[in-house]
Parts: C-alpha cells; structure tokens; sequence
C-alpha cells in the first residue's frame, strides 16, 4: 500500500472514530469512486466492512472485539500477526483486509480511541488504576 492510500484509510479512521460518520461515508464513496476497476478497490470494500461493523455496533466484528479488551492494541497486535501469517501461506500477493489492519496497527497512537468505546476504555482504566 503506498503512502497515498495509507493517509487515507487513517483519515477514514480519524473521522469514523471521532464519530462523523458521515463525513466517513462521503469519504467512502469519494474513494469507491475514483477506485473502480484498480487495484485500491480491495481496500475501499475493507474500508466499507468497518465502517458497516462500526455503524450497526456489529459486536462480532474484529473492531469491537479489539477495542473491548483490556489491551487493544496488544489484541490488535495478536490479530494482525495471525492474519498476515496466514495470508502468507496464500500465494505472494498481499490481502487488502491484511494491509489495512496494519496500517491500523501502525497508526493505533495516532488514532482517536472509537467514540463507541470511550466510556468503555476509560472505566477499564479507572479500574486498573485502583488495583494498582
């Protein structure tokens, strides 16, 4: 994935996690758009599964489960790694799903902590606190 494409899926984020879904999905269609018919349509329909995961409180979803853990980016860290080992055991080429949970991973201090999950975070902490 080249830096390009990587500003955007962390724009997409910052908006989706700040909770400006719309301007999400402007920016989805924007993407779906110009992507149609290349090689960048694999990480648009990523994109498009989070966004729905995200939207319909999809609790199943690897997003929900990663930001309802004690440590979300240690889980993060354990999900990429699981995945890109087994995208390797594919073929050579790399899965968009792979490549933008990375760039997730790589980016996970610069991301806004999801709105769905702030309060959620900010208990844990409190309780962690207290305990030591």
């Amino acid at each position: 994935m080249d830096e390009r494409v990587e500003r955007q899926v962390v724009r997409f984020l910052q908006l989706l996690f700040e909770g400006k879904i719309s301007d999400a999905e402007r920016m989805i269609e924007g993407m779906e758009k110009r992507s149609r018919g290349t090689e960048l349509n694999g990480y648009v329909t990523v994109l498009k599964g989070i966004l729905l995961s995200y939207t319909t409180d999809d609790r199943t979803s690897l997003l929900h489960r990663v930001y309802s853990s004690d440590d979300p980016k240690k889980e993060l860290e354990s999900f990429v790694k699981a995945m890109a080992e087994t995208d390797l055991s594919f073929d050579d080429s790399r899965s968009p799903v792979v490549e933008v949970w990375e760039v997730i991973l790589r980016n996970f201090d610069k991301l806004p902590t999801p709105h769905r999950f702030r309060g959620a975070q900010e208990d844990r902490q409190q309780r962690l606190d207290q305990t030591g």
